[in-house]
This record gives structure tokens, sequence and C-alpha cells, in this order.
């Protein structure tokens, strides 16, 4: 499992993240303590590459993908949004990139 930390402020600390498509590599956000809610949102112009486009990251705390990368590409690159939950912002907009 690759896991993503959002900051207080809203950035992901780890800037791309990959995950293996033939592993089905779960992908996990964490919200620092005092950050949050953040809302990851795969709106970009591509579709999602895992079950859902959209995943609601508490205060402090994890979600995680359920299956993988289902509906990735290998050698794909997806971008995404990190918002605030509350007002919709984005706040950062880093990548997922799908490995063998």
């Amino acid at each position: 499992m690759q896991v993503v930390t959002i900051d207080a402020r809203g950035r992901a600390l780890q800037r791309v993240a990959h995950v293996s498509k033939s592993a089905n590599e779960e992908l996990m956000w964490v919200a620092i303590v005092n950050g949050g809610p953040w809302k990851v949102t795969f709106d970009k112009g591509t579709p999602s590459p895992f079950s859902q486009a959209t995943y609601i990251v508490p205060p402090g705390g994890p979600v995680q993908t359920n299956g993988g990368p289902l509906n990735g590409d290998v050698n794909g690159t997806y971008k995404y949004n990190v918002r605030d939950a509350n007002t919709d912002v984005i706040t950062d907009d880093p990548d997922v990139d799908i490995d063998p």
C-alpha cells in the first residue's frame, strides 16, 4: 500500500504516488494532525483509476482506495485535486502513476 500524506495546508507531501496494477496495490491518503477534512477528486479530464472518483479524508485520519487501480492503464499518469472539503477550494494537484 502506498501512502500520501496531506499537510495542514492541503498539500500532498508525496507529489507522485506509484501503485502496482498487477498487485492491486491500494493507495491511502492521510491528513496530518490539525489538517482536513480534505476531498480528493479525480476530475481533471481523465477518469479515476480507482473504483471511486472522490474520497473524503477526515481530519487527522486516513481513507483508502478499494481494490487498487481497477480502471487505470499501466504506465498511465492520473492527475487529481486535493480540495478543502468545506469550501471546495483546490489546495494541490498531485499525480498517481500506475506501474505494472
